[in-house]
C-alpha cells in the first residue's frame, strides 16, 4: 500500500473503530435496560450477560456498520478538506479517484464482512440469544418449539414432531410417513425420539408399518429400538425454518424453506420472497454509504460540518424510508418481490455514484 493510500486509509480506519465501539456500548446499555427486570428477577450472573451479549454480537455489526461507516467517512473526508490536504492532492496531480479508492476499499470490505455475518451468524446467533433470554427468565427450564408439521412435497414426506429441540435437534414423538406419487401412504415410522448425528436422521423406539396400494395395512408394524434413516432428504435446517421468524432465518433457509412450500399462499410466498431479497440486497448498503459519504465529506470542511452531516444523514434516512415503503408495497403484492429490496439500493447507488463523478 503507497504512502498515501496508507495515510488515507489509516485517517478513516480509527474513527470507524471509535463509532463501532460506541455503538456498540449503545445498543448493550439500550437492551440491557430494556430486559433488566427480567435479569435482575431470574438473578442472571455477569457471565450469563457475557454470553447473552456475545451471541448478539453478530447482528449488531449488521445494524451499526452502515452508520459507522457514514459517520468515519465524514469525519474523514471534512477534517482532509478543512485542513485543504485534498486541495494540495489535487494540486499535486493526485486524481479524485486515487484519493477516494482508500474509501471504497474500506466499502467493499465492509460490505463482504456483513454478508458473510449476515447468512452464517447474525440470524443463526439471534436466534440463540432469544432462546437464551427465554430460557434464564424461564427458570432455567428447557426450552423447546412443539407441535411441529412440515410436508415435503419434492419427496412426500410428512413430517409431525411434538417437541423439538432446537439447540441439540433432538425430537421427541416423531411421526414420519412416506407417501407414493400417487398420494397414497407407503410407509409410517413412529417414534419416541428422533436424533441428528453423523448428517442423518436415527429413530429411537420405532414401528414401522407399510400400507398397501388401496390404503390397507400391509403385514404387522415392525419394530426397532434404534433405526438409522438413510436416504431422507430433510435436515434440521428444514424443520428450524418452521420455527423461526423470518427474521431469524438467512437467505439459504428462506429459499430451502420456499422450496418446500410451494403450496402457500400467494400473498405468504410474497412476504417470503421479500425478506429473502432484503437480506441478499442489504450488505450492499455499505457500499452506497460510502458512495454517498464522499462527495458530501468531501464539501462538508467548506461549508461546515453540521449542514454535511445533516445532508448525509436525511439521505441515509430517506434510503431506509423508501426501502420500507417499497418493501411494504412487495410485500402486499402492489410489485414484485424483488423490487421491494432492490428498488432503493438501485437508486441510491445511481445517485451516488453522479455525485461521485460531480466531484470536483
Amino acid at each position: 500500500m503507497k504512502i498515501l493510500s496508507r495515510y488515507l486509509f489509516e485517517n478513516l480506519l480509527l474513527p470507524f473503530l471509535y463509532c463501532v465501539v460506541a455503538f456498540t456500548i449503545i445498543f448493550v446499555i439500550a437492551d440491557l435496560f430494556d430486559n433488566l427486570s427480567d435479569f435482575l428477577e431470574s438473578g442472571t450472573t455477569a457471565s450469563q450477560l457475557a454470553y447473552y451479549y456475545g451471541l448478539h454480537l453478530p447482528a449488531m455489526v449488521i445494524m451499526i456498520v452502515p452508520i459507522c461507516l457514514l459517520l468515519s467517512v465524514l469525519y474523514s473526508l471534512s477534517n482532509l478538506t478543512r485542513h485543504s490536504e485534498i486541495t494540495a492532492m489535487r494540486a499535486s496531480g493526485v486524481s479524485i479517484y486515487r484519493i477516494i479508492r482508500p474509501y471504497m476499499r474500506m466499502g467493499i470490505f465492509c460490505l463482504v464482512l456483513t454478508a458473510i455475518v449476515n447468512e452464517y451468524t447474525g440470524p443463526k446467533f439471534a436466534y440463540r440469544a432469544d432462546q437464551f433470554l427465554e430460557q434464564i427468565t424461564h427458570e432455567g427450564r428447557e426450552v423447546y418449539s412443539e407441535q411441529i408439521a412440515f410436508k415435503n412435497q419434492d419427496s412426500n414426506h410428512n413430517w409431525f414432531v411434538e417437541k423439538f429441540d432446537t439447540r441439540t435437534y433432538t425430537m421427541v414423538n416423531v411421526e414420519l410417513t412416506k407417501q407414493r406419487p400417487d398420494g397414497t401412504d407407503e410407509i409410517k415410522y413412529k417414534a419416541g425420539k428422533g436424533r441428528w448425528m453423523d448428517g442423518r436422521w436415527w429413530f429411537e423406539d420405532v414401528s414401522a408399518q407399510k400400507y398397501d396400494m388401496d390404503g390397507n395395512l400391509d403385514g404387522h408394524a415392525e419394530t426397532f429400538q434404534t433405526l438409522e434413516m438413510r436416504g431422507l432428504p430433510e435436515v434440521p435446517e428444514d424443520f428450524m425454518g418452521e420455527i423461526k421468524d423470518p427474521e431469524y432465518l438467512s437467505s439459504l433457509e428462506l429459499w430451502r424453506y420456499l422450496e418446500t412450500h410451494r403450496f402457500l399462499s400467494p400473498g405468504t410466498v410474497a412476504r417470503y420472497e421479500v425478506d429473502f431479497h432484503h437480506r441478499l440486497s442489504m450488505p450492499f448498503v455499505c457500499l452506497i454509504i460510502v458512495l454517498i459519504g464522499i462527495p458530501v465529506g468531501a464539501h462538508t470542511g467548506r461549508r461546515g460540518a453540521f449542514v454535511g452531516i445533516m445532508t448525509a444523514m436525511g439521505m441515509f434516512f430517506a434510503f431506509y424510508g423508501l426501502q420500507f415503503f417499497m418493501e411494504y408495497m412487495a410485500k402486499q403484492m402492489y410489485i414484485a418481490p424483488w423490487t421491494g429490496p432492490w428498488s432503493s439500493i438501485i437508486l441510491f447507488f445511481l445517485i451516488a455514484l453522479l455525485l461521485v463523478h460531480r466531484m470536483r
